[in-house]
């Protein structure tokens, strides 16, 4: 049962809450320990930072996990790292949140488990670990959104101190009509702050990935106070009442270039709401991009990599300062570009193997290989 400060509308009009997004746990990138471990020590620190920061509750905008495959090991480090915290709090920080389209979703076999209802997060919200967010949005307004019980451990809606956080699944990449719905389900004047928990992206933040069109959610303007949104893993924010965090780890290549990270936003009362939104940086592990140019063919595997190892050590003693002083002292990823001749046919690059070798040569957790090559020039004298 929920403590009864969560349940009742208190004297104090003012409350903070961190909003994250994107966390996909489960994740084992690279087929890579570390990195998979990577994803939960992010969603640990944004814990940590949420009792830091004495926050009333922690929103997260869907794909908390990568998929319904996980390691049970990793499933059971995820539950203990809640319950640790649950305990250190006195239950006093809930956790909200909401499905994203990775929740549902199954990758091998590429099948949708939308309809069937499955999910971990489904699973915490029944063990009473989070709070999960869904709407019937079929319904009548005024039973779109039902208070959230604690009994049943389902509902559209659940009040935290005078604010009031409204979420649904994900309803597509365009849910154009949805969002109408939403509107027409949400009081306007309850003297609450309003809060919408979303899974989907603004067309235009991000190039050339679809998302909805900012006029179609411009609606909810009027009835929303902060639309808390997740699914873009690129950081944004939209005049001042649309927030994405981006996601908490790099969960592709882009990622690590992308301004991630999650909000911290504190609500005071005077006069009417007003917000303060700072934007927090995780200690995530980086990467290092070096590229690496065949000036000749190569016909010896044994001299290409020795040729590769070279290069990387001359590179890496140009950005060996960056390396010891980053403030994440964990080993970074490489992203490693070979571009220039292409080698002959009997010297062909074993990705695995390089990887091995490089990771046991120089201070990276993992390497990701890309191969761009222009086929051997003609010699000279033929040529001539």
């Amino acid at each position: 049962m929920l403590p009864k400060i969560y349940l009742e509308k208190q004297d104090s009009k003012d409350f903070s809450f961190i909003h994250a997004s994107d966390l996909h746990l489960g994740s084992h990138q690279y087929r890579n320990e570390e990195r998979a471990n990577d994803f939960i020590n992010a969603f640990e620190e944004i814990l940590t930072l949420a009792k830091l920061n004495e926050v009333d509750f922690i929103l997260l905008g869907g794909d908390v996990f990568t998929s319904l495959e996980m390691l049970p090991g990793k499933l059971t480090r995820i539950i203990s790292v809640i319950l640790n915290f649950k305990k250190s709090t006195q239950n006093q920080i809930q956790i909200i949140a909401i499905e994203g389209n990775h929740d549902i979703r199954k990758f091998s076999l590429g099948v949708r488990f939308r309809n069937r209802g499955q999910s971990w997060l489904k699973l915490l919200a029944s063990l009473g670990m989070l709070i999960l967010l869904d709407a019937d949005l079929n319904a009548s307004p005024e039973n779109r959104f039902t208070l959230y019980n604690f009994n049943t451990n389902s509902g559209g809606k659940v009040q935290i101190k005078n604010a009031i956080i409204y979420g649904t699944r994900y309803l597509g990449e365009n849910p154009k009509e949805e969002l109408l719905k939403i509107k027409e389900a949400i009081e306007k004047n309850d003297g609450l702050f309003h809060i919408l928990l979303q899974h989907f992206g603004i067309e235009g933040q991000m190039e050339n990935v679809p998302g909805i069109n900012y006029k179609d959610v411009e609606c909810l303007k009027e009835r929303i106070n902060y639309l808390a949104l997740g699914h873009f893993h690129l950081q944004f924010t939209i005049k001042n009442w649309i927030y994405n965090p981006g996601s908490s780890e790099a969960t592709c290549t882009s990622d690590f270039f992308f301004k991630r990270g999650i909000f911290l936003v504190k609500v005071s009362y005077d006069h009417g709401y007003k917000k303060e939104v700072k934007q927090l940086k995780l200690l995530n592990r980086r990467a290092v991009w070096i590229n690496i140019y065949f000036k000749i063919p190569f016909q010896n595997k044994d001299h290409l990599k020795e040729y590769i190892l070279k290069m990387l050590e001359a590179s890496l003693k140009k950005q060996e300062p960056l390396l010891i002083n980053h403030r994440n002292h964990h080993k970074p990823c490489l992203f490693l570009k070979i571009n220039g001749i292409k080698p002959y046919k009997g010297c062909k690059i074993n990705e695995k193997e390089l990887n091995q070798v490089i990771c046991e040569k120089f201070p990276f957790v993992n390497v990701k290989i890309y191969q761009k090559f222009t086929e051997p020039i003609k010699s000279i004298i033929k040529y001539l």
